[in-house]
This record gives structure tokens, C-alpha cells and sequence, in this order.
């Protein structure tokens, strides 16, 4: 029960979409199971909007929570998409198994 008013300013208060996103890019660099070099981050009224590409649709989902978790977020809105496997570096055509007849 001691955090029952977390997240509950002094009246008036907003955080600035600054310090926002610059918050929300360092969870996301801090995460240690993600990969954040291919992600976005931009903020307008509280509302973050998430764009680029990340590795799995597991990445697109901890990219949303990070963002969400972060103090003063009013929506997370996720544009992030799965990059294509075919799509990823050292990723050779011929040597895959659906290739194989």
C-alpha cells in the first residue's frame, strides 16, 4: 500500500514530451533482451508513437511495455513491425529449408 499514490503530481503537473522520450530511450537501451537500434521514439501530448523494425514479434511487444512503464506515457501507440527473416543480415536464400525440394 505504499505506493498508492504513485504516479500522483503535484496539481498542474505534466511531464514534457523531452523528458519522456529521452526516459522511454533509455529503458529501451537498457533492456538488455532487446535490440532497440532499429526503433524510433517520438512524443506528442504523453502519447508515444513506437516506428521501425525489430527481430520478432516479442521485441514489438517489451518495446511497447518499456514505453508504457515509463512515468507520464498516456498511450503507447505501436507502429513497430517484424522485420522479414528473409529481411535479416547474413541471411542466405539458398540455405534454408524451405528452399529445399
Amino acid at each position: 500500500m505504499q505506493d498508492q499514490h504513485r504516479g500522483k503530481g503535484p496539481k498542474g503537473y505534466t511531464r514534457s514530451d523531452t523528458r519522456i522520450q529521452e526516459d522511454v530511450s533509455d529503458r529501451l537501451s537498457d533492456e538488455g533482451m532487446l535490440d532497440a537500434s532499429g526503433i524510433a521514439v517520438s512524443v506528442a501530448n504523453g502519447e508515444v508513437q513506437l516506428s521501425g523494425l525489430v527481430d520478432s514479434k516479442w521485441a514489438k511487444r517489451r518495446a511497447e511495455n518499456c514505453a508504457d512503464a515509463v512515468s507520464g506515457v498516456k498511450h503507447v501507440q505501436n507502429n513497430l513491425r517484424v522485420r522479414p527473416s528473409g529481411g535479416a543480415p547474413g541471411w542466405n536464400a539458398g540455405n534454408t529449408d524451405r528452399n529445399i525440394a
